[in-house]
């Protein structure tokens, strides 16, 4: 017995009546099931960031350790239906290879695969096997525009830009903060973070105060936007949300704004799909047993999409009871898909984009603060889709 299943013994019980009632209505094949996972080869986003003082701004870890528990904590469910499910990890170095390597994967007979991929490779791999007979789940990129393309192979579990700045713009509405001066970067990925906040806070009809661009040049010349005090002068604001997503930035504009005021956004309060320090819905124990599957590693936002996307994998496969493909895509993407990821409700997927609905917690490093959707925000279906792009707003790109 692994230390992983040791220490989710209660979530062997908790699992139990769904093994039981699959097991009861019998199984409709015998087959070994293997779930992919393709990533990139020496994937530059897990690579610890440490500046001259070894000061580590983002931390290291692959997201395969979430896919690889999500595996092992429903091993229970999919023997119940007499399956053996394998989690198949495969990496590549470019677009072309990812292709190729998808190829061989769908072949071999792997039906869904979960992507591990920055936005840019998500996008060309979905885009050239759209007509494959296969299903991708992105797990870990976050861009908006890749719930625009309307891939009819692509699913996502990892939080979208919009989902995240609109929990951030409910919890700043609850407490009236509606002024905000917004600090950008100048990479392509500050800027998308910019325009998913931006609309968030138009939605709720936030006064931008201000947005200004920073830099990291140190020079005099651009001492009105590496200077924290100067940047943040000459504007009237309750908030700073700062779009930074190097960090180096950003973890120094805390108690360096020319006002008293809160920073959100890339440091301070910041929005995830988890953090390792929230302490409802069986979430303790989900971190307690990512941290003895990893040696101590804390679980990240990623972990836990990647978790939840091998979860629900299993999930439709074992509820479809089904050899065919079709039949068990069209399971995982239907509202009789319910995955429970510690979260205090039932998750399922959109049909509109692909992305899947859950709660957004908003932290700081050490406490979870609030979880949206906050009280108060309402919808006329499903609450959860008062985060990110609701139905009416969407259009395929």
């Amino acid at each position: 017995m692994t230390k992983l299943h040791r220490v989710g013994s209660n979530l062997l019980y908790g699992l139990l009546p769904l093994a039981a009632a699959l097991f009861l209505g019998g199984a409709a094949f015998s087959a070994e099931v293997k779930i992919g996972y393709l990533g990139l080869k020496d994937d530059p986003r897990y690579h610890p960031d440490l500046v001259y003082t070894r000061i580590e701004i983002a931390p290291g870890g692959n997201p395969i350790d979430g896919a690889t528990m999500g595996v092992e904590e429903m091993k229970v469910v999919s023997d119940a239906v007499d399956q053996q499910v394998v989690l198949d990890r495969q990496e590549a170095t470019d677009a072309a290879s990812l292709v190729a390597k998808l190829d061989e994967m769908v072949k071999a007979g792997e039906q869904f695969v979960i992507l591990d991929l920055p936005a840019e490779l998500v996008d060309q791999v979905a885009g050239q096997t759209r007509e494959w007979p296969v299903t991708l789940l992105n797990a870990t990129a976050p861009e908006d525009y890749l719930r625009q393309r309307c891939y009819p192979n692509l699913l996502h579990t990892a939080a979208s830009d919009r989902m995240l700045s609109d929990a951030m713009v409910q919890l700043l509405r609850t407490r009236n903060w509606t002024k905000v001066l917004m600090l950008v970067g100048a990479e392509p990925r500050d800027k998308a973070m910019a325009a998913a906040f931006r609309a968030s806070a138009e939605r709720q009809r936030f006064n931008i105060v201000g947005e200004r661009e920073f830099t990291l040049a140190t020079d005099p010349a651009n001492r009105e936007r590496n200077n924290s005090l100067l940047i943040t002068g000459n504007a009237d604001y309750d908030v700073v949300f700062v779009a930074d997503h190097q960090g180096e930035f950003s973890r120094y504009l805390p108690y360096d704004t020319q006002l008293p005021r809160l920073v959100v956004g890339s440091t301070g309060l910041v929005a995830a799909e988890w953090q390792w320090s929230w302490d409802r819905d069986g979430s303790t124990q989900v971190t307690s047993r990512f941290e003895t599957l990893t040696n101590g590693r804390r679980m990240t936002g990623q972990d836990w999409s990647t978790w939840i996307a091998a979860k629900a994998i299993v999930t439709a496969y074992a509820k479809a009871r089904s050899g065919e493909y079709q039949k068990t895509a069209d399971y995982i993407r239907g509202n009789r898909l319910k995955i429970d990821g510690a979260k205090g409700v039932q998750l399922n997927f959109r049909p509109w984009d692909g992305q899947m609905r859950f709660p957004i917690v908003l932290a700081t490093h050490n406490a979870v603060i609030a979880e949206a959707p906050l009280e108060g925000f309402l919808h006329q279906t499903n609450v959860l889709d008062t985060l990110g792009t609701d139905e009416p707003e969407h259009k395929c790109q």
